[in-house]
């Protein structure tokens, strides 16, 4: 997950090299599923979301949010095809921006004021739970960290929902029925008892106690199941079955 930020961070600096007015804009990466919890494996994508904002420039036509998203919507394409463009050694990474506010139908970047006006409004059960591994990662850091500071509150309050562990349970079906009948029982990560079960598990735990407990709130899963633990909300057998 360090290597993925630093590449993150590099290729963004090669970004700004190449889009005119990058100057103008601020963009924060922000890391999701295993490389925002710190446990990217060899053969996971890097999960993403773009938050830009206007770059104060002192010039008479300072840019606005508009500049912003345009600009940043130009870095962001930039820094991905980076981390993607073949070489003698192959391509560094993929980057998969599909987390997003709307996934692939939606804008592939957004102020963060964009962002928080959809998450209160659009957001499903689904995407709040996504948010609680969210971690900025390369970029700018004061944009990155405000990113994640308003979207935890989210998280949050997302329990209190109406109809909130039918939602994770309806998506967690969903996961299931997209894994091919003839590999089902052999599908580690998707298959029934697998890598998704035990997240999906913990982070519905999450949700309900860390609206009142914030020592269960780590966004690795390893972590989290350590601290469901030792606080009580899981038991320590159970704990030690998951792991």
């Amino acid at each position: 997950s360090d290597l993925a930020d630093a590449a993150l961070g590099a290729a963004l600096a090669v970004a700004r090299l190449e889009v005119p007015g990058s100057e103008r804009c601020r963009l924060a990466v922000i890391a999701m599923g295993k490389c925002g919890g710190r446990e990217l494996n060899y053969v996971s994508d890097v999960d993403v979301i773009f938050v830009a904002a206007p770059a104060l420039t002192g010039a008479d036509d300072e840019p606005g949010d508009h500049d912003a998203v345009r600009i940043g919507t130009a870095l962001a394409t930039a820094l991905m095809r980076v981390c993607s463009a073949s070489c003698a050694e192959g391509p560094l990474w993929e980057v998969d921006p599909g987390l997003r506010p709307e996934g692939r139908s939606g804008a592939l970047v957004r102020t963060l004021d964009s962002h928080l006006g959809y998450y209160e409004r659009w957001a499903q059960t689904w995407e709040f739970q996504a948010l609680l591994k969210a971690r900025a990662a390369a970029g700018d850091p004061e944009l990155g960290d405000a990113y994640v500071a308003a979207t935890r509150d989210l998280v949050w309050r997302a329990a209190g929902r109406d109809h909130f562990v039918e939602d994770v349970q309806a998506m967690r079906r969903r996961v299931e029925q997209s894994v091919a009948s003839r590999s089902a029982e052999r599908q580690l990560k998707l298959g029934q008892g697998g890598l998704r079960d035990v997240e999906f598990s913990v982070q519905l735990l999450q949700m309900v106690h860390g609206r009142g407990d914030p020592l269960v709130r780590s966004s690795n899963t390893m972590r989290a199941l350590e601290e469901l633990a030792n606080y009580g909300y899981v038991g320590r057998k159970d704990a030690a079955g998951l792991v």
